[in-house]
C-alpha cells in the first residue's frame, strides 16, 4: 500500500523554506505579501483578467497553458475553468513592485546555488469550477535532467488554495528522481501512461508555493464556487532561454519607467550570455555593457554609426566577471 504523501509545513522563516526546497523540492513561505500591497496585487489582478474577458482578448482554457487553450471572449453566461494573465510586468506597477521583494534573490541564490538569475515568466491564474488537472510534469520538462534546477516557481496565492478549488498538486521529494513519465494521443493529448499520486498544496491568501523546476506538479480539479488568483513568477538560471522573450514583449513605457535595477530582475544585465546589441539609435540595452549602433557600412554609402557615451563594459563588471571565475566579455 502506497504510503500517504508528506508536505513540509509551512513557515515563515526562509532557513526552513531552504531546508525544505532541499529535501521536498518545495516549500510554503505564509505570509510573503499582507495588508495593502495583497490587496492592490489583488484587484490589479482581477481587474485586468474581467477587462481582456469583456475584451475578447482573454487567454483561456477549460485545462490550463498545457491544454487547448484560445484568445477571445467567453460565452454569455459561461466562464471557462482557466484563465491566464500573461506578462504581468506590462500590466500595472504594483507587478514591478513585487519582483523586487528581497526574499526572491534569497531563495533564487539558494535553488541556483548562486549562480546569476533572473526573471522567465510572470503570469497571473484563474481557476474556477470545472477546471480539469493537468497532465503531470515538470517544468523543465523540455532539457535533459540537470544537476542544479534551471527554474524556480514561485506562486502566490492571491486567495486561500484549498484541494475543492483546484489548489496546485505536487509530488513530494520527486525532484530528486527522473521526470514524470509522458505520452500523447490525438485524443487524450498529452497524458501520463499509468496514474501518479500527487497532493494538493493548500495555504492562504499571501503564502508563495516555492517549487523548483524538476518537482512534479500539476493543477487540480475546481469544485469549488470559489474563484481561485495565483501570480506565479517563474525565475531562471541566466543562460536559459527564457519563456517569455522580456526583451521584445516590454512595452516602451514600462521600459522607459524602470530603474537599471528593476532592468537587471527582467534580465537585462549581460553575464556570460544575454548580450544585447543596439538595434536603433538610443534602443534597450544591457544595464552593465552600452554598445553603440553600428550598421552595414560602405564607402561612399552615406550610413553612419551612431556612437554612444559611455560605450563598452560598466565599471565593475570586470569584477563581477572574476567573481564567476570568468573574464568580462567584450
Amino acid at each position: 500500500m502506497n504510503k500517504p504523501l508528506k508536505l513540509p509545513r509551512p513557515t515563515r522563516d526562509a532557513e526552513q523554506g531552504k531546508r525544505d526546497m532541499d529535501e521536498y523540492g518545495l516549500c510554503v513561505h505564509e505570509a510573503f505579501v499582507s495588508g495593502d500591497q495583497l490587496k492592490a496585487l489583488q484587484e490589479r489582478l482581477i481587474e485586468q483578467a474581467d477587462l481582456e474577458c469583456e475584451q475578447g482578448v482573454a487567454l483561456l482554457s477549460g485545462q490550463s497553458r498545457g491544454g487547448k487553450t484560445w484568445y477571445g471572449r467567453p460565452e454569455a453566461g459561461v466562464l471557462p475553468g482557466w484563465q491566464g494573465i500573461a506578462a504581468l510586468y506590462n500590466k500595472g506597477r504594483v507587478f514591478i513592485d513585487y519582483l523586487q521583494h528581497p526574499l526572491f534573490k534569497t531563495y533564487n541564490a539558494h535553488v541556483f546555488r548562486g549562480a546569476a538569475a533572473h526573471l522567465s515568466a510572470m503570469t497571473g491564474l484563474v481557476v474556477r469550477r470545472g477546471a480539469e488537472p493537468m497532465v503531470v510534469h515538470v517544468d523543465q520538462q523540455f532539457m535533459p535532467y540537470t544537476e542544479v534546477p534551471t527554474y524556480l516557481n514561485c506562486m502566490l496565492c492571491l486567495t486561500d488554495f484549498e484541494e475543492a478549488m483546484g489548489a496546485t498538486r505536487v509530488v513530494p521529494r520527486s525532484h530528486l528522481g527522473p521526470y514524470p513519465p509522458q505520452a500523447f494521443s490525438a485524443e487524450r493529448g498529452a497524458h501520463n501512461p499509468e496514474p501518479i499520486s500527487t497532493v494538493a498544496v493548500e495555504a492562504p491568501a499571501g503564502s508563495v508555493i516555492f517549487f523548483e523546476s524538476r518537482t512534479w506538479h500539476q493543477s487540480g480539479i475546481s469544485t469549488s464556487d470559489r474563484t481561485r488568483y495565483s501570480l506565479t513568477t517563474l525565475w531562471q538560471q541566466h543562460w536559459v532561454k527564457p519563456m517569455d522573450n522580456i526583451a521584445l514583449n516590454l512595452h516602451e513605457n514600462v521600459y522607459a519607467g524602470l530603474s537599471e535595477d528593476e532592468r537587471q530582475l527582467l534580465g537585462f544585465k549581460a553575464e556570460p550570455s544575454g548580450r544585447i546589441e543596439a538595434a536603433a539609435p538610443g534602443s534597450r540595452q544591457n544595464t552593465n555593457r552600452k554598445t553603440p549602433w553600428v550598421p552595414e557600412l560602405r564607402r561612399g554609402s552615406g550610413v553612419l554609426a551612431v556612437a554612444l557615451e559611455g560605450m563598452g563594459d560598466r565599471k565593475g563588471a570586470d569584477d563581477e566577471a572574476k567573481a564567476m571565475g570568468l573574464k568580462a566579455q567584450r
